[in-house]
């Protein structure tokens, strides 16, 4: 009768952990395109049987650490790319190619053909009306580019918030899941669905910012940035905190801004490529439209013979002279001096006799439009923060320029196709360890079955022994 007995555990234990290996199996089924979703297998181990036959000792996760590891970091260097490049798109789409006619370009050369137009007749009132009318497009041109980069920026501000609200939202599911595996059997299906769930969490992170993550036997993770700040540990976090007006970010009372020296921080994920748009493209950008601004203002008043101490030439600051000191954001507030504007109360002659000319002079006097027109050959003033060459003329600076803002975006774009093709390999390496396989599940429901089968039909014959056995007595 001990026989029966523990012939009936042993198949009892048989169904049991068929149970468990066809509700794996099942899941597996279900989820092969859930994305995040690992492979689960189920171990075995044989007992005595009086002990009871086979059980099911652990679901195990099908993963690959270090495949994760580089998916991560690939996947954090694309999404760099990709937010750099798609912020440069937004706003170059705006400032043209330089063959295009509505780029600043194309209005440098329209406002120079309008003075070698005017240099031929100068007395010609439509000749100099076409002069203004240029001057007053390449002046809106660079306002227009100007306010297109300030916008783009304010976007990127917003975006640098949203990602800090999407981390932090991470942070804190990571820190719960932290605390529901302390309170999960380790090994149970339960915890192997947490750590997928924290699998997905940690790799929505790693988009956003590139981390270093520590798991132990249990899958709790300790989550740091890639210089060494703790973001996680257990149950706490350190939130992290942007700080608009001096642009930095914080992770507790930390520092982490990108780029930042001196700091524990990070160099890749979106927030990462927002940062390089906010403190070095877009900048670099705007020193470039408005040395190009600059390059007008002051030349046009500098070849200006008309003009006293402090006066305005044919470009204003908004109505101002030139002053090196409010360079920045000049490209902005650059505008066609009123003194020459007839809609505005000015003399249009003065285009051909000088800004400061109190009186017409004569209708064939070419000495000062040929003095303006000696401004498109000067060397335009650049400092480091341009990126640009020296010693260039004004239309040389201008398609350099335009050439220079729309190559950034390119170089982006060409580096995160790269990288994305990089990430797609690895991703593929990384999804036939811990990827779903049908073919291979449906192999499996087969032998589950089989399994099911033969340990039903033992447990029939014990239970038909155990009758006879009864009867018998």
């Amino acid at each position: 009768m001990s026989s029966l007995n523990s012939a009936l555990l042993v198949s009892r234990s048989g169904l049991d952990a068929t149970s468990v290996w066809s509700d794996a199996t099942s899941r597996n089924i279900a989820n092969a395109n859930t994305a995040g979703y690992v492979r689960k297998d189920v171990s075995f181990t044989s007992l005595s049987p009086s002990s009871g036959g086979a059980v099911t000792t652990e679901i195990q996760r099908e993963v690959d650490s270090s495949l994760d590891r580089i998916y991560r970091t690939e996947t954090a260097k694309m999404s760099t790319q990709q937010q750099i490049y798609e912020g440069v798109q937004a706003y170059t789409a705006i400032l043209g190619q330089p063959d295009d006619d509505a780029s600043p370009v194309a209005k440098l050369t329209a406002l120079q053909t309008s003075f070698d137009m005017l240099v031929n007749d100068p007395g010609d009132a439509s000749a100099q009306q076409g002069v203004l009318d240029a001057a007053s497009a390449m002046a809106q041109s660079l306002n227009d580019t100007s306010d297109a980069l300030a916008q783009v920026k304010g976007e990127v501000e917003t975006e640098i918030k949203y990602n800090v609200s999407d981390l932090n939202t991470a942070l804190l599911k990571i820190a719960d899941l932290n605390k529901q595996l302390t309170a999960t059997t380790s090994g149970s299906m339960d915890s192997a669905e947490m750590q997928d769930a924290m699998g997905r969490q940690v790799e929505a992170i790693s988009a956003i910012m590139n981390v270093q993550v520590r798991t132990d036997s249990s899958g709790r993770v300790s989550l740091y940035t890639a210089g060494g700040t703790q973001l996680v540990d257990g149950s706490s976090v350190n939130d992290l905190r942007y700080d608009q007006s001096g642009g930095k970010l914080y992770a507790g009372t930390a520092e982490i801004t990108p780029g930042a020296s001196g700091v524990r921080g990070f160099d890749a994920g979106s927030l990462a490529g927002l940062f390089t748009l906010k403190d070095d493209t877009f900048p670099t950008f705007q020193s470039q439209l408005d040395t190009m601004a600059a390059a007008l203002v002051n030349g046009f008043q500098g070849a200006d013979t008309s003009l006293s101490s402090g006066q305005a030439g044919l470009f204003t600051d908004a109505g101002a002279a030139y002053d090196p000191a409010s360079l920045p954001g000049l490209a902005g507030r650059i505008s066609v001096n009123a003194a020459v504007d007839p809609s505005q109360g000015g003399t249009l002659s003065r285009i051909r006799d000088g800004v400061g000319a109190t009186s017409a002079g004569a209708a064939s006097d070419a000495t000062q439009v040929q003095a303006f027109q000696g401004v498109f050959s000067q060397s335009v003033a650049v400092t480091p923060a341009t990126a640009l060459a020296a010693g260039m003329t004004l239309g040389d600076y201008a398609a350099n320029m335009v050439s220079y803002q729309q190559a950034q975006g390119t170089q982006a774009q060409a580096t995160y196709t790269a990288l994305a093709t990089s990430a797609q390999t690895i991703d593929a390496s990384r999804q036939s360890i811990q990827g779903v396989n049908i073919d291979d599940e449906m192999q499996k429901l087969i032998v589950i079955q089989h399994s099911y089968a033969a340990n039903s039909k033992m447990m029939s014959a014990i239970a038909q022994m155990m009758d006879d056995l009864i009867q018998a007595v």
